[in-house]
């Protein structure tokens, strides 16, 4: 970089001082040579003979360089017939090199010689200066040129002998950075710093490589204990907003039931004293219909708020509920749907209500069979047993059921949302939203856990995990029958 600044400065400068020196020198000689020649018709007797006047002028032609002479003389005027024949029209002397723009310098003396008075006007061709100045240019600027690969190369060389060793030591360093710590940082190099330095790295990486397996090992513990924070707080928000929501609900649901209970009966005694034949029967029947749909409503409600606490827990056979629930949904399900099973052997007792159990299968069954919305589809119903499954902190055997369907799926805030009362995807006046936030409130009464698989367009899967019975626990209890 120092070269590529210092050396067209070098030229420039040398370039001046030889297009000023021989500009200087041409000046000189132009004028010199126009002096003599113009002592010799002052002195001599050139000026008295025509044809000694042209062979003086023929003269600075030949010897002095010149492309134009000619003697002025009153009006009279003697050319040498040598010079160019363009050059027309002669001005005074110039001042300086390569004045005018026409590659001539004039100069213009005065001769008296005898009473008579004359001007001797010469053009010097500076042409051939200008080719010596090119010249002198060119052959410095291949000198300069020369001298500038000589330096390149040499700093090539010695930045190779530098850098080379560099390269080798940074290649090493960011292998062992991707984790390789068996790169050992030996470097061989003739540079005393570049030799103490990966001496003195490699001493560093002895000493980091235990270092840095400690950390990784804290930063994985530590990222595994944030999953885990980050998904136990997830689950903690979920259950204090369906909390929050379903003792709402619970509230609400009272007061409803309160209402309904005297329009209930007082409707049904109104129907006893009416005859048979009364216009208004019908209409009551209608109100007591509608009435004990309510009522339904509010038991959901009821169930997915508080109800669930006085559900009675015994050890429970999962295969037997699943088989009364298929029974019971084969009934109902049109046949555009497949239902598919998938339940294994040796399955373990599970602590759960079987009324609920049951209802709990119903439940799943009848939203993956509306999630597919009266279209050809598979409906998968399995059971499973997991001796060593990660729940969550510790490893602990337990009971998978699931429900599978070919519906057309659900994205994340759909799922966000599906537990929570009163929330569904169909049109009004199809669904109340209770379903599969009874089925949360069934699961969350039994100790369990459930969880969601899908994806737009790739159905749904529920999945239900039940702690499993061990054996030992299960002496003395009794398995309780499916309702």
């Amino acid at each position: 970089m120092v070269h590529l600044v210092l050396l067209p400065a070098l030229f420039f400068g040398m370039g001046y001082v030889i297009r000023k020196s021989h500009e200087d020198l041409f000046v000189e000689h132009a004028r010199t040579f126009a002096r003599v020649l113009a002592d010799e018709f002052e002195v001599g007797v050139a000026l008295d003979s025509q044809a000694r006047t042209e062979d003086l002028l023929d003269l600075a032609i030949i010897h002095g360089e010149s492309r134009y002479a000619e003697l002025y003389e009153q009006g009279r005027s003697i050319l040498s017939q040598l010079g160019s024949p363009d050059i027309k029209t002669p001005r005074r002397t110039d001042l300086g090199f390569a004045q005018g723009g026409d590659d001539i310098y004039f100069v213009v003396l005065p001769i008296v010689h005898g009473g008579r008075s004359a001007e001797l006007r010469l053009g010097f061709d500076e042409q051939p200066t200008q080719e010596r100045i090119q010249l002198a240019l060119n052959r410095m600027l291949a000198l300069l040129a020369g001298y500038l690969v000589v330096a390149i190369g040499i700093a090539i060389l010695l930045s190779y002998r530098l850098s080379h060793p560099i390269h080798r030591l940074q290649a090493v360093s960011r292998a062992i950075a991707s984790g390789d710590y068996a790169r050992a940082l030996n470097v061989s190099t003739g540079i005393r710093e570049l030799h103490e330095l990966a001496a003195d790295l490699e001493g560093m990486r002895h000493e980091l490589v235990g270092v840095n397996h400690r950390l990784e090992a804290k930063i994985k513990e530590k990222e595994i204990s944030e999953i885990r924070r980050e998904e136990l707080q997830k689950q903690l928000r979920h259950r204090q907003r369906l909390e929050t929501v379903g003792t709402l609900a619970g509230g609400i649901a009272h007061e409803i039931n309160n209402v309904l209970v005297p329009i209930i009966l007082f409707t049904d005694t109104a129907l006893r004293d009416l005859s048979a034949s009364s216009t208004s029967r019908a209409d009551l029947e209608r109100v007591l219909a509608a009435a004990r749909r309510a009522k339904d409503v509010v038991k959901k409600i009821l169930t997915f708020s508080r109800e669930l606490d006085d559900a009675k827990l015994e050890l429970i056979d999962l295969r037997a509920v699943v088989t009364e629930g298929l029974n019971l949904f084969s009934a109902l399900a049109p046949p555009s749907i497949e239902i598919r099973t998938e339940i294994c052997e040796d399955i373990p007792l599970v602590r759960a209500d079987a009324t609920l159990a049951l209802h709990l299968v119903i439940n799943l069954c009848t939203n993956a069979y509306q999630a597919m919305e009266g279209a050809e589809g598979v409906l998968t119903i399995g059971l499973r047993h997991e001796e060593n499954a990660d729940a969550g902190l510790v490893a602990q055997p337990r009971v998978e059921f699931w429900v599978r369907d070919t519906g057309h799926g659900m994205d994340s805030r759909t799922v966000e949302r599906i537990f929570e009362p009163f929330f569904t995807t169909r049109s009004v006046g199809q669904g109340t939203g209770l379903g599969l936030s009874v089925v949360h409130g069934i699961v969350e009464s039994f100790g369990a856990s459930i969880a969601v698989d899908t994806k737009i367009g790739g159905g749904a899967t529920f999945r239900i995990f039940f702690p499993a019975v061990t054996r030992v626990g299960m002496v003395g209890d009794a398995v309780a029958p499916v309702a």
